[in-house]
């Protein structure tokens, strides 16, 4: 076992990935079906079940210069000292003991700490890390899914190859074994009860995969994850539209988004308990791309209230205020808008190197991650910015306190996430506790 805190390598001396062999040998069939024990069940658990660790990755760029996301990271290893173990990827060993010397700067405990020399592009570990199953028996198992930039380009770019790769490393890391899927689906796209049941995005799955059918998609689905039903919700919200799908109204351009991903705006909050994210009546009339949202989320409603879980029974739907949009602008120079500028625009937008766009953030609630005792929640209300965003996060701040009793929600900035196209809860990937054998 290494020790908290240390420093390893996912790469042989050679730069190869590890691979595990399993060899079935010879003997009688009959025998050996006889006298094997049941085969160990993987399952997906719920994110608020217990955890050993949370996997993160330390930034390459900024999505907005002069606006590090490396405060947010710094904040929640301080956060989660004493309840969880951190596992933060850097690019090699140099820049791990810079990361550890930063860390110390900053006068945060960092026992809890282990960095890994891991390669890789940016830090969005909720679809491009490690998805861990836990087994039945106290066995963990990864799932490597496809992944292809969510759709910005192919799976055989070098940055789609690189992304891919890094699940494999951390299962290496860790000497498990990595179950291999055709299916390219990333891990923010994806909510579980932990009873069997997941939520999913059409316009999300649909995108990545369009030669396969629902049914296909379903049954890879449940021989991966573990999960008996699919419940899927039709879009998401507008400011997670697909950059390159064009601009949305008043000439704003997404952030490098997802197209769609769930844990933006539907959330379980207990396996009975789906919070999802609400834009009022007046925000419609006033705000064109909340009134977007806010068409697709009654739809989302409409079909949650329909569904039922495992046993057949209703769920209980909270809703949760969506933030009011927040704008920002981009120039060269910035991650942001040097990834998207030379896009290839379907409503036939172009960007010129030396533009100025408006950009809306990827700013919502229901982002957060659940972990032990905790809720890394996001806020957006600073001083100069409407009363009603501050009441707005009271009110979010006060539901997640009503349906994780027992925790503490801690209310992070993370708008420097936020204008990558992401949250919190993208940034990171829980590693459950093994099950008692």
């Amino acid at each position: 076992m290494r020790p908290p805190g240390g420093i390893s390598s996912a790469l042989n001396p050679a730069g190869a990935l590890l691979l595990t062999t399993i060899c079935a040998c010879g003997g009688d069939p009959q025998e050996a079906s006889e006298a094997a024990p049941a085969a160990e069940s993987f399952v997906f658990p719920a994110e608020f079940e217990p955890h050993r660790a949370l996997w993160m990755a330390w930034p390459t760029y900024e999505n907005k210069r002069g606006l590090s996301t490396e405060p947010l990271l710094i904040d929640i290893i301080r956060a989660t000292e004493g309840r969880v173990a951190i596992e933060l990827l850097a690019q090699d060993d140099a820049e791990a003991g810079r990361i550890r010397e930063r860390i110390r700067q900053e006068e945060v405990p960092d026992g809890h700490v282990a960095i890994h020399a891991v390669p890789h592009g940016d830090i969005w570990m909720r679809d491009m890390g490690p998805i861990f199953l836990r087994g039945d028996r106290g066995g963990l198992r990864v799932v490597d899914f496809g992944f292809n930039m969510w759709g910005y380009e192919s799976p055989d770019s070098p940055n789609s190859r690189l992304e891919e790769a890094v699940d494999r490393h951390v299962a290496d890391l860790l000497g498990l074994e990595v179950v291999k899927s055709a299916l390219i689906s990333e891990g923010g796209s994806r909510e579980f009860n932990g009873k069997g049941v997941m939520l999913a995005v059409e316009a999300v799955e649909l995108q990545r995969n369009p030669g396969w059918t629902f049914e296909a998609m379903e049954e890879e689905f449940r021989r991966t994850l573990g999960i008996s039903k699919v419940i899927w919700l039709a879009e998401g919200m507008a400011e997670d539209e697909l950059t390159f799908r064009g601009r949305l109204p008043g000439g704003v351009y997404t952030v490098i988004t997802t197209g769609g991903h769930v844990d933006e705006f539907a959330r379980f909050a207990d396996p009975e308990t789906i919070l999802l994210a609400e834009v009022t009546e007046e925000e419609r009339r006033t705000d064109p791309i909340a009134a977007i949202s806010h068409e697709r989320l009654e739809e989302s409603f409409r079909r949650l209230s329909a569904a039922t879980d495992q046993d057949g029974n209703p769920f209980r739907i909270v809703r949760v205020p969506a933030p009011d949009s927040l704008f920002e602008t981009m120039r060269a120079g910035d991650g942001v808008f040097d990834y998207i500028q030379p896009l290839e625009y379907e409503d036939g937008s172009t960007i010129a190197p030396d533009d100025a766009i408006k950009v809306v953030a990827a700013a919502s609630y229901l982002n957060f991650q659940v972990t032990n005792g905790l809720v890394l929640a996001q806020k957006y209300w600073k001083p100069g910015m409407p009363e009603s965003l501050r009441e707005k996060d009271e009110r979010a701040l006060a539901i997640l306190r009503e349906v994780f009793p027992g925790r503490e929600v801690l209310p992070l900035d993370a708008m420097a996430v936020n204008l990558g196209g992401g949250g919190i809860h993208c940034i990171l990937q829980q590693e459950p506790r093994r099950a008692v054998r």
